[in-house]
């Protein structure tokens, strides 16, 4: 909190972190898991998938929690890796936090703009955002998002914060809903029917035959991102650690929060399989949950789980908007980046922050025009600079089990490192190429506010190696080597 800020932020209690917790996961991710998976990936190796995910996810919650209750001084990503890994590890981990959390936002609002199109059939018009890089989408996620941003800055994140707990209440309700209508729909002659095969997509027909090593690997990796996606912003607790009533509360919000998650993804996630064919999940518009609906209930359940999709949506984008910029804020009172991204309003609201993030949001927004995949490619984006953040928290906690020569620290620090290292290696290195652009970002910023006689040697060296690739990066963009595809 900035000195000129007129206003005590309100403290937020058990119930309002742990809402926190799931209202920033549950987004659009849900609605559209299944059918992503069905693209690319067998019922038995998503559940693959989903074992090695849990693990890497329920180490990195346990050190969460660890981490939040060894050392309550301490607020979020960017101060573990500020103690883990010093300063320029610092402004890396809160540079690519705030990329990810405005990438997860464009993620939400391309999917709040898709999810309109099922009332196509009553207003014609509506079918012009099916596409999520469509003229009328971009213009309708553009204005929307400066909506938000205006609305946080006048009236202030704690409102925000207080409406997720309706918000979660009312999209737990929902899931619950289309859980119990999947059991009763559920088929496990369907489900099973290409349960450990190997999977071919000849021009959007699914061909099955005998599983091989590489076709494992490839299906294990193909939907990998998409589920570690549903899990961004599971540190909000953390995030938000220096606005909790009590400092326990925060470790507390992050294992119980998680838990409903867990239960919530992996049940949602599986029923389809039982419900469609994998042919027709996987050729089902976005958002793929309601077309689910759609096509086994009928329209009007189609209709019902889209308004459910648009206020889960409304509910995450409250939460995002709240969070990215909390890492800069943190950063310019440390003196890591300037101080203007962490002045404050008559509300508590980050004016300078919030404003920078709008700029760049609409820059990505442009940026659409050239792939045909936006949400995915913004929920690819999204995943990669988050799994950098979490990368440096999995590094403090393996260097505090270190120094205390403790295996019950050590292993879950090990377990994470590990996770986000296979997690990218099988299935975004060119996406990690991308996210040197961003680290570039941040460099730039450092230096500026720390000063160019005041970095180290070593700091020198990881500049130029980054600032090396995000320019090989840039000529592979503009020669073609390279897509956002």
């Amino acid at each position: 909190m900035s000195e000129n800020s007129t206003v005590a932020l309100k403290k937020l209690g058990l119930p309002a972190l742990i809402s926190g917790v799931v209202t920033s996961c549950l987004g659009s991710g849900i609605f559209n898991v299944s059918s992503t998976l069905a693209q690319g990936s067998t019922v038995g190796v998503s559940i693959v998938s989903w074992v090695f995910v849990m693990v890497g996810i329920g180490s990195l919650s346990w050190v969460f929690t660890n981490l939040s209750r060894s050392y309550p001084e301490l607020t979020g990503v960017t101060d573990y890796a500020y103690q883990g890994s010093g300063k320029l590890a610092a402004a890396s981990s809160g540079i690519s936090y705030f990329v990810s959390g405005f990438c997860g936002n464009l993620a939400f609002l391309i999917m709040l703009a898709q999810s309109f199109s099922i009332f196509s059939r009553y207003v014609p018009y509506l079918h012009h955002f099916e596409q999520g890089n469509s003229p009328q989408t971009l213009i309708f996620i553009s204005l929307f998002s400066w909506i938000l941003t205006f609305s946080v800055i006048k009236f202030g994140a704690e409102k925000v914060a207080g409406f997720n707990t309706i918000v979660t209440i009312f999209k737990v309700g929902a899931l619950a809903v289309f859980i119990i209508f999947g059991v009763i729909l559920f088929q496990s002659g369907i489900f099973t029917a290409h349960f450990w095969q190997r999977i071919s997509d000849n021009s959007g027909t699914l061909t099955f035959s005998k599983m091989t090593f590489n076709s494992f690997m490839g299906q294990f990796g193909s939907g990998l991102f998409s589920m570690i996606f549903l899990f961004v912003g599971i540190e909000s607790a953390s995030m938000l650690g220096n606005r909790a009533e009590k400092k326990s509360d925060v470790g507390k919000a992050t294992m119980l929060g998680t838990i409903v998650l867990f239960f919530l993804y992996f049940v949602i996630s599986m029923l389809p399989f039982g419900m469609l064919s994998q042919q027709q999940l996987a050729t089902l518009k976005q958002p793929g949950l309601v077309y689910v609906v759609e096509t086994t209930v009928g329209p009007i359940g189609g209709a019902l789980m889209s308004i459910a999709l648009i206020i889960t949506l409304l509910g995450a984008l409250l939460s995002w908007f709240l969070l990215p910029v909390e890492p800069l804020q943190r950063l310019a009172e440390q003196g890591i980046f300037p101080k203007w991204m962490g002045n404050t309003n008559k509300v508590g609201s980050p004016v300078g922050s919030l404003i920078f993030t709008q700029i760049l949001l609409q820059a990505l927004i442009a940026s659409l025009i050239f792939t045909n995949s936006a949400y995915e490619f913004s929920l690819s984006l999204c995943t990669v600079t988050i799994v950098i953040s979490y990368f440096f928290v999995g590094v403090f906690q393996f260097k505090v089990g270190l120094s205390k020569r403790d295996s019950k620290i050590i292993i879950p620090g090990l377990i994470v490192i590990l996770f986000e290292i296979i997690a990218v290696a099988v299935s975004g290195l060119h996406y990690l190429a991308l996210s040197t652009l961003v680290l570039v970002l941040g460099f730039i910023f450092y230096t500026y506010t720390v000063g160019l006689k005041n970095i180290k040697k070593s700091e020198w060296l990881m500049i130029a190696i980054t600032t090396i690739i995000a320019v090989g990066t840039i000529i592979a963009l503009l020669t073609g080597m390279m897509s956002i595809q």
